[in-house]
């Protein structure tokens, strides 16, 4: 399963990632409004609270996570392409400096 998730292109790796983080939202607020309020839930009623306090916190913190990763890989891409059209080649040829931009290799 990780393999296929992997595979694919970061645009449904983020996808993914956002769809699991709202299914641990709701499993979290299960959690709290559901097992956290039973009159004698098994291990005590601070543990369900924690739990589905920590679950939705995560899932939370997962989907703004992603969507950051999602904004820099886009930037960093637009600032790599940017670089590469202002880069200028300097060829050396018989001690004379001759300026190359990548209009004139076209």
């Amino acid at each position: 399963m990780i393999k296929y998730i992997m595979s694919r292109k970061i645009n449904e790796r983020g996808l993914i990632g956002i769809g699991l983080c709202i299914v641990v939202f709701f499993v979290g607020q299960y959690v709290l409004n559901h097992l956290s309020t039973m009159e004698h839930p098994p291990m005590g009623n601070t543990i369900w609270i924690i739990l589905g306090s920590t679950l939705v916190f995560t899932s939370a913190l997962g989907v703004v996570l992603i969507l950051k990763y999602l904004y820099d890989t886009k930037k960093r891409k637009e600032r790599r392409e940017r670089k590469r059209k202002s880069h200028k080649l300097y060829y050396l040829k018989n001690g004379k400096t001759k300026q190359v931009t990548d209009s004139d290799l076209e």
